[in-house]
C-alpha cells in the first residue's frame, strides 16, 4: 500500500485539532471523480479540498498563512512537538508562517523522496 503520509498526516492533525466541516452528499459520478488520484499531486481532489478547508479554518486572519499564533489559538492546541514538526516540515521558506502552497510543495518533495512501490506479481 502506498504511503500518503505527508499531506494526509497534516490533514489528520488539522482534523483532530479544529472544528470539522460537514460533508456534502455526492452523486456517484462526483464520488468517482473526487476519489481518483491526480498523478502530479498524489492526492484525490477531495483530499486536497478537505485539506484546504481545514487550512482556511486555522488561518483565522485569512492572510493565506498559518502562523504559530493561529495554531496556539485553536480550540484544542497540538503538543509543542507537533507544532515544531509542522513548521519544520511545511515552512519551506523558513519565514515562520506556512502557506497552502508550501504544504503542497513539501508534500510533493517528501513523496519524491519515497522509494517507488514494487508491483505485485
Amino acid at each position: 500500500m502506498r504511503t500518503r503520509a505527508p499531506l494526509l498526516l497534516w490533514l489528520l492533525l488539522a482534523l483532530l485539532f479544529s472544528a470539522g466541516t460537514g460533508a456534502a452528499v455526492k452523486t456517484a459520478e462526483e464520488e468517482k471523480l473526487s476519489t481518483e488520484e491526480e498523478p502530479e499531486i498524489g492526492h484525490t481532489t477531495d483530499e486536497i479540498k478537505e485539506a484546504k478547508e481545514e487550512f482556511v479554518s486555522i488561518d483565522t486572519d485569512s492572510d493565506g498563512f498559518i502562523t504559530e499564533g493561529e495554531i496556539l489559538a485553536m480550540e484544542e492546541v497540538p503538543e509543542r512537538e507537533e507544532i515544531d514538526e509542522f513548521f519544520e516540515t511545511y515552512d519551506v521558506d523558513k519565514d515562520g508562517k506556512v502557506s497552502f502552497d508550501e504544504i503542497l510543495q513539501a508534500d510533493k518533495a517528501m513523496r519524491d523522496e519515497e522509494p517507488p512501490e514494487e508491483a505485485s506479481t
